[in-house]
């Protein structure tokens, strides 16, 4: 008998969850996340009664049991509760700043030598005023400078400095919505959604206006549907780069296929943190982005089955939730981390924590490589007749996953990889510090083959 009652044999509990149950479990996950975002329904900016449902179906299919299934739940609830104080604070910070008529404060001198203050809006144009500044000090010599060159030295600033040069001139207005490197942080607007959602929108619009290229596009952003939208711009605007940041304290964002496609011929890096990642959003990567060479993924929740881009040469999963079993087929790879990070919504995350194995296809051109994510199992299977599967593999570090069988895992690695030149192994529990036996040290000389082999407890 389980909380359920007497189940027959044979029959999935989840066929006995009334859907009844399920709703209010759905509508209970709804009401805390709007105590988190502290906000009236209709200014939310994302679709609270989508997200509950995501998340409850997520867990509803990879709990094994009625009670693993409260489990999770009470594990996603607790961490938004948790969260409660952070937002309000956040939120009253917000309400204070409600009478401040801009973002933007530029301070300048006056003839005399006094500090005058001028204000700009939230979307970076010059105040009512379009006056000429004056120039006591003569000539305007930096507006004759070359575009290019200009267009240069803004590429240091961020896009709330460059934003501060309409307040120059008539002529400065429109020249910073031509940057090429683009980073927006909702950090700026004090975790304003509402205020920093509009000054996106419109910054793209006028860049769409001014057919302005991007190299760049660099965006932390919190519980905004239309993140997904914005880094599609970026992905049809050819960027180079693109880089997604979700607040820590919110759930993992989900990046709607429906919205945002990273197909692009141009894509070379991409980043993700706390983002919420599926198939369809994913195959593009492997198929469709023939530059890309270097892909970060933090934090992030990964229901995704392979990794097999011919060009990626840098790959980092650090702290991610995986869901599915996940093959790895890069030829081209060179470095290769898999690692676990602590991170704020740690309840958040176990609630999804499951145990899945990553398996190693093709890693031939891997120099260096981490495998030391805790709860996962880590294989690898060899191509008959390629030689060995880790043939360049130099530096190797391992967590503690490979200590079973007198380190047999890790005598398996060793072999393939004749070009090792060090191992790092990294024991989280410090009670192997007194449980490494004659035996077991012994294997560890056996294993090294003459190089060098470190254990950091």
């Amino acid at each position: 008998m389980d909380e359920l009652g007497i189940i027959e044999e044979g029959v999935d509990w989840r066929f006995r969850l009334g859907q009844d149950i399920r709703n209010r479990v759905t509508h209970d996950i709804m009401f805390t996340l709007q105590m988190k975002l502290q906000t009236a329904a209709f200014t939310t900016l994302t679709d609270l009664q989508k997200v509950a449902a995501r998340i409850e179906e997520r867990i509803h299919t990879i709990a094994i049991d009625y009670g693993d299934y409260l489990r999770r739940i009470s594990l996603i609830k607790g961490d938004l509760e948790d969260s409660y104080p952070v937002l309000l604070n956040n939120f009253m910070h917000i309400r204070q700043q409600a009478s401040t008529p801009s973002f933007f404060l530029l301070h300048q001198k006056n003839k005399q030598g006094k500090i005058i203050q001028a204000e700009g809006n939230i979307q970076g144009a010059s105040s009512s005023s379009h006056k000429e500044p004056s120039h006591p000090c003569g000539k305007d010599r930096i507006s004759e400078l070359p575009n290019d060159l200009i267009h240069h030295i803004m590429s240091f600033l961020s896009m709330r400095e460059a934003a501060r040069t309409t307040v120059l001139s008539r002529w400065w207005c429109n020249r910073w919505t031509f940057l090429q490197h683009m980073k927006i942080d909702i950090d700026w607007f004090h975790m304003d959604r509402v205020k920093f959602s509009a000054y996106v929108d419109k910054i793209l619009l006028r860049r769409d206006r001014a057919n302005a290229p991007m190299d760049t596009f660099q965006l932390d952003s919190f519980a905004i549907d239309r993140a997904s939208s914005w880094i599609h711009h970026a992905i049809k605007h050819n960027a180079k780069v693109v880089k997604f940041s979700e607040y820590e304290r919110w759930e993992p964002f989900y990046l709607d296929p429906q919205l945002v496609g990273f197909s692009s011929q141009y894509l070379t890096t991409l980043e993700l943190i706390n983002a919420d990642i599926d198939e369809m959003v994913f195959d593009p990567l492997n198929n469709a982005c023939p530059a890309l060479e270097n892909l970060l993924l933090k934090d992030c929740l990964m229901d995704v089955q392979a990794i097999s881009s011919d060009s990626l040469k840098n790959l980092d999963i650090i702290g991610c939730s995986l869901l599915k079993n996940i093959s790895i087929s890069t030829p081209s790879l060179v470095s290769l981390r898999i690692k676990d990070q602590r991170m704020a919504n740690s309840s958040s995350r176990n609630s999804y924590l499951t145990f899945t194995t990553i398996t190693l296809i093709d890693a031939s051109n891997v120099t260096c490589m981490e495998l030391s994510a805790i709860d996962r199992q880590f294989t690898f299977v060899e191509q008959d007749g390629s030689g060995p599967m880790f043939r360049n593999l130099r530096r190797l570090h391992l967590g503690e996953w490979c200590i079973a069988d007198r380190f047999s895992p890790l005598r398996r690695y060793v072999q393939h990889s004749p070009m090792l030149k060090s191992v790092f192994l990294k024991l989280s529990l410090t009670d192997w510090r007194f449980e490494l036996t004659t035996d077991q040290l012994t294997a560890l000389v056996e294993i090294s083959r003459g190089g060098v082999i470190f254990i950091d407890f």
